[in-house]
């Protein structure tokens, strides 16, 4: 008496788990590797934007800081010697006409 094998169905066929390749294993790997290097590199220049964000805002806040002592010196000079212009290659200050 010869045992017969059950011949898998079509649906039985399907829901066998399906060992892939060791080269398609590796190219998966591979581009989730790439992947999160990608991520991990807009992660860094996200970073950095943020640092030279709070760099330019520290500028600003100085510029703005100089430009409030340049106000401040101006009106000091203007009280002292009146309106006119001041050349600074040599140093000679010229009063503005009064009319």
């Amino acid at each position: 008496m010869a045992i017969s094998k059950k011949v898998p169905s079509p649906q039985e066929i399907k829901n066998q788990p399906i060992k892939f390749s060791k080269e398609e294993l590796s190219e998966i790997k591979k581009l989730q590797n790439d992947i999160s290097e990608a991520i991990y590199q807009l992660g860094q220049v996200n970073v950095n934007k943020i640092k030279i964000e709070k760099q330019e805002n520290q500028i600003k806040q100085y510029l703005s800081s100089l430009e409030k002592k340049e106000e401040s010196i101006a009106k000091k000079l203007s009280s002292k010697y009146g309106k006119g212009n001041l050349n600074l290659d040599t140093g000679e200050f010229i009063p503005q006409p009064t009319s």
